[in-house]
């Protein structure tokens, strides 16, 4: 009897132990995002709309004969920033409305500055307008266009008044008729001006840009 059993197992042969497997491993847990940071998400930049500070700029400029640094932030005066161009007709066509401007402001504390962008004119040329056009206030020759950039600038004979703390209280022309002073009904600039020394808020923000295409590098 134990023979014939010894003999199956010889025949069919005893089965190998069963080999242990490891254990399967389930996948690592998909990594969790962190959690949003509390507070205000950062803002974009001043591009110097309406209500927004004037975005931050340093540059060389000129008044009369001086050259200094300019520092759009360290403006501590109402400032009207003028983008002018020689070869522009409306700039042209306002030189003088901008000229009585700087004479009549001047003297109640209003800075201006006068920023030439285009780069199809020469610095000489720059200075040379605003010289003979008797445009007071700063020369600031933007030849590579980085602060009109900064402005998101696209017009010449654009006007933008900030405030003492450079917040943008009117961005647009300088009044509604750019070839007949006479018949302006509505002189933005002025106007602005004016309700500002006054304390008071600006009731027009805005007006229609007359100037040219800036041609910027």
């Amino acid at each position: 009897m134990v023979g014939s059993i010894a003999f199956a197992l010889l025949i069919g042969g005893a089965r190998p132990p069963a080999v242990a497997r490891p254990p399967v491993q389930n996948a690592p847990p998909a990594p969790v995002p962190p959690a949003p940071k509390e507070g205000r998400e950062a803002k974009p930049e001043s591009t110097g709309k309406v209500g927004e500070k004037i975005p931050a700029f340093t540059a060389k400029a000129q008044r009369g004969d001086k050259e200094f640094d300019f520092d759009s932030q360290k403006q501590s005066k109402v400032t009207v920033y003028v983008l002018a161009g020689v070869m522009c007709t409306a700039t042209n066509a306002y030189s003088e409305r901008l000229a009585a401007l700087c004479e009549a402001y001047g003297p109640k504390g209003v800075d201006f500055v006068f920023l030439y962008p285009n780069h199809n004119e020469s610095a000489a040329d720059k200075r040379k307008f605003q010289r003979e056009k008797r445009l007071g206030g700063a020369f600031l020759n933007d030849a590579d266009g980085a602060v009109a950039r900064k402005l998101a600038a696209k017009r010449t004979a654009e006007a933008l008044i900030c405030d003492k703390e450079g917040k943008v209280l009117y961005r647009g022309g300088i009044d509604d008729n750019v070839t007949e002073p006479a018949r302006a009904r509505a002189k933005y600039v002025a106007q602005a001006l004016d309700e500002t020394l006054a304390g008071k808020p600006v009731s027009v923000t805005t007006g229609k840009v007359f100037g040219e295409t800036i041609r910027s590098p």
